[in-house]
């Protein structure tokens, strides 16, 4: 079960000029650096890995030739990052152009009105099964 932490007992004895002095010491230094990942590793090689894959290597035989010169990547990680590398064009415009596209889909839904025709279930006693259109 948690416990509440009491800040006011936790404020009576810290050491405020200490606490500033590393944080102005953190200030001067730079940030540890974030892991990094296979696109951030590729990243360098980018444009002659999408050329390699555009004349017709796979993302298998990419990733092997990799591997021998001491990159281990997975095809199945290559061919993610080749992916998103050939789809990441400009991304604000196709944004924009599926924002308008989702726009145009639902306003040139038609309307129902009520002078059109409604079907219905023919429950009737014409011995005809099926729908059976009726005027409103």
């Amino acid at each position: 079960m948690n416990t509440r932490i009491d800040y006011a007992q936790i404020a009576a004895k810290l050491d405020y000029t200490a606490l500033d002095k590393k944080l102005s010491q953190l200030a001067e230094r730079e940030p540890p650096k974030k892991r990094r990942t296979a696109e951030d590793l590729l990243e360098p090689l980018r444009e002659k890995l999408l050329a390699l894959y555009r004349k017709g290597w796979s993302s298998g035989q990419l990733a092997a030739e990799l591997k021998t010169a001491g990159v281990p990547v997975s095809p199945a990680r290559l061919r993610d990052c080749l992916s998103r590398w050939i789809g990441s064009g400009n991304k604000a415009a196709r944004q924009r152009v599926r924002r308008l596209n989702k726009r145009a889909t639902a306003s040139s839904k038609p309307t129902v009105t009520a002078s059109q025709p409604a079907r219905i279930k023919s429950g009737h006693d014409d011995g005809q099964p099926g729908l059976k259109l009726t005027e409103r």
